[in-house]
């Protein structure tokens, strides 16, 4: 086998591998959110200060129901709805996240059960 046909065989193999661990992977995306969701959201959602009047809800499981806790329809274009305009007390992101961050952020959300 010549050289050339080793080294594309080689480049061929190892492509797959570099993707997933380059952080372009379908985990990496979730992975961002939940670095997102540390930075801009855990705060409140998962320990909310007690001055709060409202408490926000628990989003562990937020995609399994058939509706969010708004009564709105749990889908991917509600979340991020509700995350770029806010809701109630929650304030509106539109001017913090890009759109790969909103995409990030409901990727992480949809891992949490």
């Amino acid at each position: 086998m010549n050289r050339m046909v080793q080294c594309a065989i080689l480049f061929a193999a190892l492509f797959p591998c570099a993707f997933l661990y380059s952080g372009c992977g379908p985990g990496a995306s979730a992975q961002r959110g939940q670095d997102l969701f540390d930075l801009h959201c855990a705060s409140c959602h998962d320990d909310p200060p007690p001055d709060l009047k409202k408490q926000p809800p628990k989003l562990e499981g937020l995609f399994k129901a058939k509706y969010l806790p708004s009564g709105a329809p749990a889908t991917d274009t509600q979340v991020r709805k509700t995350i770029v305009g806010g809701l109630r007390t929650m304030p509106a992101f539109d001017q913090r996240l890009s759109n790969q961050d909103l995409n990030d952020l409901v990727a992480y959300l949809h891992t949490l059960n």
